[in-house]
Order: C-alpha cells, then sequence, then structure tokens
C-alpha cells in the first residue's frame, strides 16, 4: 500500500524507501522480488546521474535471481563516516576483497576522480555527506540497487588504497597530510616498558596477555589465530553504546585483570564461556573502529579518541612484585669456562650474558634482583648461595649449559630445568657430575646430614612447581621464532650449587654447547634475550600462582 500512495503522490524517495521494504520482506519470505528490484534500480539510476557514467540497462536475468537474493543478506551496509584520512564502510557481515567490484580513474580538466564500486545496499547514501580535509569533493551515492559507489575528487591527483577488514572496507588517501591535534612526538615517551610486559601472563591457555597502549586495546595469543576466532558485534545498552569482542580462548587472569583508557567510560573483561573470553568496550558515544588479526595478535584501535600518554594496563597485584627478592648465578667464570661449544664458544659467556638480560627484565618489572657475579669471575660452587642467603631471596635461580661426548654432539640438544632432589636418572647423574665437577669433594657424615635434612624442606615442592613454570615459559619464548628446540623437561638432581639455598631454587640448562645449531643460538643476542624472556615469564607466572 505504501509503495501505491509514493506512485500516487509522484514521490520518488517514498517509493525508493517502500521499494527497499518490500525487498527486505520478500527476501525474508523467500518470494521472488526482481520485479522490485528492478523498480529500485530504475530510480536509483535517476538519482546518481552525478556519480560516474550512466548505468547501462539492466540485462535479462537467468541465473542471477539468488545471486541476487544472498548479496542482498550478505552486504547490508550499515554506515560510510570519515575518519581523519579513511574512509569507512561498515557492513552487517563480513566482506571480502570480492566486495570490492571495481575501481577506476577519471580525468578531466578540472579533477581527477577515483572511483570505488563497492558490493552492497545502504538505505543512506542520499543522505549521507563526506568531507576529508585536503579533498575537494567526497560523493556516496547508490550506484545501482546492491552497488555503493564511492567518488575522490580532487584538482590534484591522490593516491588511494583501500583494505578489507572484517566487516569493514577502509579507502584510504595515502598522500594527504593530516594535521593532528595532539603532537606525535610526546606520544612516543607514552610505553612504560612495565606497560608491554604485563604481570598477567598466562603461559598455559591459548590468550595469553591483554593490555592498553594508547588508543589500542592488544590481545596476545599463545598460538596464531585467524579472524573466525573473533565475533564483534555493538548494540545499545542502557544509554551506552556497548562494542563486545568474543574472542575464541581461555585467559586464566580474565577476573583479575583491569583494563581503561582515555575516552572510554568502561573496559570489561570476562571468560563467558570455558573457551570463549568477552572484551566489552562500553561508551556513551559511539566509537569509531578497526581491529586487526595478525598471527599471534590482535589489535583493536579506537579510531576517534585522542591516544594519549596515560593510557594503560592496571594491573591491581603489580606491585606484588617489588617486595620479591631474586638472586640470579650465571654459572662458572674465570678459568673454570664451563662446557665448551665448536670455535671455542665458552658455557661462561652465554650464562652472564643471559644473566644480565634477565637481571634487566625482572628490574623493569618491580623485582628486586641480584647477581651472583657481574663480570668474568670465579666463585666457588658452595659459595654462590650465600648471597641469596644474606639477602633473604625468594627464590634462586642458577644458569647454565649443557655438552655431551662428542660421538654424541650432532644428535642430542634441548632446554632443560632441575630442582634439588636425589639423581633418579642417569641423565639427570651425568649433568649433575659436570655442574658440580669444579667442587669435588667427599661428603662427610654431616655434609650427608645437611643435604637429606635440606630434602625433607616443603621448599622442593615451591622448586618443583618453579621449575615447571619457568620450563614452560623457555619454550613459549624461543619456540616463537626458533624451530626445533627440544623439550628436555623438567628433572631432579643433587647439584650442589643448590644445596645451601635456603628457598625455592632450580638450575636452568639452556642447551647444549655441544651441539653445533645450539651453540651458534646460545651466542647469538637475539636467542640470549628470548631465553632471558621465557625464565622472565616464568618467573611471573610462579609468583602470581604463589604469591
Amino acid at each position: 500500500m505504501s509503495y501505491l500512495k509514493a506512485v500516487l503522490k509522484k514521490d520518488n524517495e517514498q517509493k525508493k524507501q517502500a521499494l527497499q521494504k518490500l525487498i527486505i520482506l520478500g527476501e525474508k519470505l523467500n518470494k521472488d522480488t526482481t520485479t522490485d528490484k528492478k523498480k529500485l534500480e530504475i530510480l536509483l539510476q535517476k538519482e546518481n546521474k552525478t556519480l560516474g557514467k550512466e548505468v547501462s540497462k539492466p540485462k535479462k536475468q537467468t541465473n542471477t535471481k539468488n545471486t541476487q537474493i544472498q548479496t542482498s543478506t550478505k552486504n547490508k551496509i550499515e554506515s560510510v563516516y570519515t575518519v581523519e584520512n579513511n574512509i569507512v564502510i561498515s557492513y552487517s557481515k563480513e566482506v571480502t576483497k570480492d566486495d570490492v567490484l571495481r575501481f577506476f580513474e577519471l580525468k578531466n580538466d578540472s579533477a581527477t576522480k577515483d572511483v570505488y564500486d563497492l558490493k552492497g545496499n545502504f538505505p543512506f547514501a542520499r543522505d549521507t555527506k563526506l568531507s576529508i580535509k585536503g579533498v575537494d569533493k567526497v560523493v556516496v551515492g547508490q550506484f545501482k540497487a546492491y552497488t555503493l559507489r564511492i567518488v575522490i575528487a580532487n584538482k590534484r591527483n591522490l593516491k588511494t588504497s583501500y583494505m578489507v577488514d572484517r566487516k569493514q572496507i577502509i579507502i584510504s588517501i595515502d598522500d594527504l597530510t593530516v594535521k593532528k591535534k595532539v603532537e606525535t612526538k610526546p606520544n612516543k615517551k607514552v610505553i612504560n616498558p612495565s606497560i608491554k610486559e604485563n604481570n598477567f601472563i598466562d603461559t598455559k591457555n591459548s590468550i595469553r596477555t591483554l593490555y592498553t597502549q594508547d588508543n589500542k586495546v592488544i590481545v596476545e595469543f599463545n598460538k596464531n589465530i585467524s579472524k573466525k576466532d573473533v565475533n564483534y558485534v555493538t548494540y545499545k545498552n542502557k544509554g551506552f553504546i556497548d562494542e563486545v569482542f568474543d574472542i575464541k580462548g581461555k585467559f586464566k587472569f580474565a577476573k583479575p585483570i583491569k583494563l581503561e583508557m582515555n575516552g572510554i567510560y568502561k573496559i570489561s573483561v570476562g571468560q563467558v564461556k570455558p573457551n570463549t573470553l568477552r572484551l566489552r568496550l562500553s561508551n556513551k558515544k559511539d566509537l569509531k573502529l578497526i581491529y586487526v588479526v595478525n598471527k599471534r595478535q590482535l589489535v583493536i584501535k579506537i579510531l576517534n579518541i585522542t591516544p594519549t600518554s596515560t593510557s594503560k594496563a592496571i594491573n591491581p597485584q603489580y606491585n606484588i612484585f617489588k617486595d620479591k627478592v631474586i638472586v640470579i648465578d650465571p654459572g662458572h667464570g674465570k678459568h673454570d669456562v664451563g662446557a665448551i661449544g665448536p670455535n671455542k664458544r665458552y658455557e661462561k659467556v652465554v650464562t652472564l650474558k643471559v644473566s644480565k638480560q634477565l637481571y634487566t627484565m625482572l628490574k623493569k618489572r618491580g623485582y628486586k634482583v641480584y647477581l651472583t657475579r657481574h663480570n668474568d669471575k670465579f666463585i666457588k660452587v658452595r659459595n654462590r648461595t650465600l648471597l641469596a642467603n644474606k639477602k633473604n631471596a625468594d627464590i634462586f635461580i642458577s644458569i647454565h649449559a649443557n655438552a655431551i661426548a662428542k660421538s654424541r654432539a650432532n644428535k642430542v640438544s634441548g632446554i632443560e630445568t632441575f630442582f634439588l632432589s636425589p639423581a633418579r636418572s642417569e641423565r639427570a647423574k651425568r649433568v649433575a657430575a659436570k655442574e658440580n665437577s669444579v667442587d669435588i669433594r667427599k661428603m662427610s657424615n654431616s655434609t650427608k646430614a645437611a643435604f637429606l635434612e635440606s630434602l625433607n624442606r616443603p621448599r622442593i615442592t615451591a622448586s618443583h612447581k618453579l621449575a615447571i613454570d619457568v620450563q614452560a615459559g623457555l619454550l613459549q619464548s624461543v619456540k616463537k621464532s626458533y624451530k626445533g628446540v627440544n623439550d628436555s623437561g623438567v628433572r631432579e638432581g643433587p647439584f650442589w650449587v643448590l644445596v645451601g639455598a635456603q628457598m625455592p631454587s632450580i638450575l636452568v640448562e639452556l642447551g647444549y654447547m655441544s651441539h653445533p645449531i645450539e651453540s651458534k643460538r646460545l651466542y647469538s643476542s637475539k636467542y640470549q634475550k628470548l631465553l632471558a624472556k621465557g625464565i622472565a615469564n616464568g618467573i611471573d607466572s610462579y609468583f602470581l600462582k604463589n604469591p
């Protein structure tokens, strides 16, 4: 009836709206809407003469009916707007590059036009007026029933490009200088090293951590993800607009972690299902955002808020680390070079460099950290725990590298972590004998008694837990960049360097100096940094579970 009234009144705008409603209703009821689409297309042709060449007369439709019905349901355009030098076209469902039908350039004496034809129907195309500073004219029009046309007209020929991101097509004017309200130089000082190294780090589940940085929310994963693992919806909720991301995966710190960002009223994180983490951004004004999935990272960028130096991830337990004392023991030193690899690669060099890297990382995370040696210095094994006991350390970590006979050097490699206990395997006995060799002595009765007494303490259980977390952190860190790193596991062993420690203590074997490939990696600064980061992450995980 509404369409007939519009025909009688000769009101084209009412005709168009009535036809659009008829098409949507017809498709929901699985009716043939071909006639209505033809009528709508003829009306749109008359309206959009200014957008480019005249539309050719529609061809006879044979098998295209079903295609058009699918297109209309999949390609409803919800909004078109500009942010700085970008034109953002938001769809109700996911789009692909195939939804960018064509791009061409028109030139005449007065202007150059970049024309984008996009698949989709936008009911408000006629009423949408866009402008970008530095561009003479931006025109939006429904070129065909299911083709939206964007025309960027300018006297100077502008370079434009586009990207497709889940439910958005973003057209960018690449060579346009946009003057930002906030200076960029101060913002380069935004990030405190402790922000990115978030202490809520989950090394066991698929989601590693979450934090905010400037005008971005960043979710990091322990494995590669795709856009299929992220579902994004937006809706109104009691005067607020909620941007909701349901992310496939589990994050064990979903409850304690708190995020905030200047310009956003509230950011909520919750594990709504065993394998679904929900991230909700609530605000009174509509947020214009884009998000990108890149291997092990999801980045959500809010385009219409100003990045500031106060945006950060708030960790309510961040201060727990300031009271934790850690003593790091770089194994060997001076004349005691430790294991020797090809081309005279010395264990004592690797252990000191990794220990120094670890020292710096832990200091930045708020720990009190001490090294048993800062340079090429020899310290007797029995004296290495003295500093830890003197400083009343919470944990003691001795850093080493392994080795094996030349006959098996090419076959044996891997990372392993030991805690103090009587050796139960030949492998553990062999490793312990190597590390204890510099301080060979016979056990007196008193020494045996002290050794056995130390094994009866609850700290052995704590040492085991620490070893598990550090081993897991090491493997996750290095395997991101290096293939073929072997997990030699967590083992028990009678190491003299751990006997005197009055706190949970472990000995880490970073790899085999005897292995030709692994020894080369151990001398690489990049690999050393990854090893240090892995140990640091393991320590974080241990203290979060055992405060």
